[in-house]
């Protein structure tokens, strides 16, 4: 791997890392499009690879679910299940972030935190 790589590696690993230390998000993972795994951090009983095409597949449903819509733009898709829920937003038009959260939050808050993620990491690919 060249020193730009591991140096991008890097730092996506600091930011995911920064982005947990917000006490609600259990986890998170940067994927591609096609639901291949960039980079994660999300507990161990969670089948990464999974995950990540679960999240992709439902991201480019919902995707074209809307594209008749004339706002199409997805902002976000936010999955509730039993026990958590998880947030998938859009980085660029080749990766999504994955954030793995607790049930009873303040999405509002975590969405800000989301936001503010997402334009670092937005930095960082583009170096």
């Amino acid at each position: 791997m060249s020193s730009k790589n591991e140096l991008m590696s890097k730092n996506l690993n600091e930011e995911l890392e920064r982005l947990e230390k917000f006490s609600d998000i259990i986890g998170t993972a940067l994927v591609n499009r096609n639901g291949l795994l960039i980079s994660s951090r999300l507990p161990r009983e969670i089948d990464e690879r999974r995950f990540g095409a679960l999240a992709a597949t439902m991201f480019e449903a919902i995707e074209t679910a809307t594209s008749s819509l004339e706002f199409n733009q997805i902002k976000n898709l936010t999955v509730e299940y039993q026990d958590y829920q998880f947030i998938v937003v859009e980085v660029d038009p080749n990766t999504i972030l994955v954030s793995l959260i607790d049930l009873n939050v303040d999405l509002g808050l975590i969405l800000i935190e989301i936001e503010e993620f997402v334009s670092n990491i937005k930095k960082i690919i583009q170096k």
